[in-house]
């Protein structure tokens, strides 16, 4: 989440970071994706930018859950009739968050990294990046059959994002 301007009382909004440029990213880091060093490279930059953007948009109130949040909360204390909107099927998948993620700002606070996931079927993922290092804990309720799966990827991701960063080929049978 991105905490708002001073003027909303501090509230914050979800940032939504699944776009079709994280897709596109995600999907070309495939060891079998025909992408080279220079697309990961551009698909990053592309990435990155996106994400920015959403960034701002949510410090600037633009996002739509809190307002959903508000709204159903409204309703619900007016002892009123769920509205059709949250009992959508589209609904129910959009609210639930698979992955809920938090930088922690300070190299002070890396020993408290826990961030809790917010749905029983999710993750969460507290992280602090540095220069030199990148650090993360990971939460999920149990049982999870695929917590250690989660893991392993986690730090796979890592590795090729490095290598990207260093200019190293992480696909084996690419070249650069």
């Amino acid at each position: 989440s991105s905490g708002i301007n001073a003027e909303y009382g501090g509230r914050t909004e979800t940032i939504r970071s699944c776009s079709p440029e994280t897709k596109n990213c995600s999907v070309a880091f495939d060891p079998d994706h025909p992408a080279n060093m220079s697309d990961l490279v551009n698909l990053l930059k592309q990435t990155s930018a996106k994400h920015v953007s959403l960034c701002r948009e949510a410090a600037q109130g633009l996002g739509f859950d809190r307002h959903f949040f508000a709204l159903r909360a409204l309703n619900r204390a007016q002892g009123e009739e769920e509205l059709e909107v949250f009992t959508d099927p589209s609904w129910s998948k959009m609210a639930t968050i698979g992955l809920s993620t938090s930088t922690v700002g300070s190299p002070a606070l890396q020993l408290c990294l826990a961030f809790g996931a917010v749905s029983p079927q999710g993750y969460g993922l507290g992280y602090l990046m540095s220069g030199e290092s990148f650090a993360a804990a990971v939460s999920c309720y149990l049982p999870n059959d695929h917590f250690t799966d989660f893991v392993d990827n986690l730090g796979k991701s890592a590795e090729d994002l490095l290598a990207v960063f260093q200019g190293k080929n992480f696909k084996p049978s690419r070249t650069v």
